[in-house]
């Protein structure tokens, strides 16, 4: 079974789910608000970008969900987009395609965490926590 945050504390946190498989970002999105986290939802990356970019500052998005294939562009261009852009936020990349040199690419561009799908809830949860971990650490100050 996953170890999640503290609930008080996930609530905390919004997700930013890119996802543009419809059922299977219903099924994330089910799985994140169960778990307690805030959600905004996007199809693809221009209407992630679109999102993001509504405020400036940007909205509080304490981490990106981001489907590969959902970008408008290569989702390597979009993990690197995310990262440039929002170097605060950690950017969790999930695919159908596990590909060992894409995943070898993203981490290089500073992608937190690679999932293949089907994702498991455990993981899903498991991975997200360990990035928002760091991610309250790094926003602290701390290492």
């Amino acid at each position: 079974m996953a170890v999640a945050a503290p609930e008080s504390v996930r609530r905390r946190h919004r997700v930013l789910l890119l996802e543009d498989d419809p059922d299977t970002r219903k099924t994330i999105l089910a799985t994140l608000k169960k778990a307690s986290y805030a959600v905004t939802e996007a199809a693809d990356s221009n209407q992630a970008a679109i999102l993001l970019n509504l405020n400036e500052p940007p909205p509080a998005v304490s981490a990106i969900v981001c489907d590969i294939r959902a970008a408008s562009v290569q989702g390597i261009e979009a993990a690197a987009y995310f990262r440039a852009r929002y170097p605060h936020i950690p950017v969790i990349v999930t695919t159908t395609y596990p590909d060992i040199e894409w995943a070898i690419t993203l981490m290089k561009r500073g992608v937190t965490d690679y999932l293949v799908k089907p994702l498991s809830r455990d993981d899903l949860l498991v991975v997200l926590k360990n990035a928002l971990d760091r991610y309250v650490v790094v926003r602290r100050g701390s290492l």
